[in-house]
């Protein structure tokens, strides 16, 4: 996998989700009562039953775009996929995705791979989604 992603470091709130990245799981908040799975935006109240846990890693394509980001030595502009993938928890999940920039993904199978944010062991491994089919031949 040749993603690049900018360097990102951990704060106490993410600390749950990049212990699991940092072991190749991946992490959503749901109730316990429930089950429910939240949304990765959602502010969770203090008093609720909350607990970190793993998820499948696992989605479907609902909507993309290809960003054409300046390259950083002068040369040709990189173009970069980004989207949204609903997860197979529910959530949807608003990531870089390792696909062809020219292919149609509407409803692609995906599993998140965990790649390295930075060059530095305090930048965290995040999830980047790729074709399920590709993501399990590169396990």
């Amino acid at each position: 996998m040749t993603v690049r992603i900018n360097p990102v470091a951990r704060d106490d709130e993410s600390a749950a989700f990049f212990d699991g990245t940092a072991i190749g799981e991946f992490r959503l908040v749901r109730r316990r009562g429930t089950g429910e799975y939240l949304d990765p935006r959602t502010v969770p109240d203090p008093d609720e039953d909350l607990e970190w846990t793993a998820a499948a890693g696992t989605g479907t394509v609902v909507s993309w775009s290809v960003v054409h980001k300046r390259a950083r030595d002068g040369g040709e502009p990189e173009r970069v996929v980004v989207g949204i993938v609903e997860l197979a928890e529910g959530p949807w999940w608003w990531c870089r995705l390792d696909a062809d920039p020219d292919a149609d993904l509407w409803q692609l199978p995906v599993r998140a791979v965990f790649v390295p944010s930075g060059p530095d062991p305090d930048h965290e491994k995040v999830p980047v989604f790729a074709p399920a089919e590709e993501a399990d031949h590169a396990r």
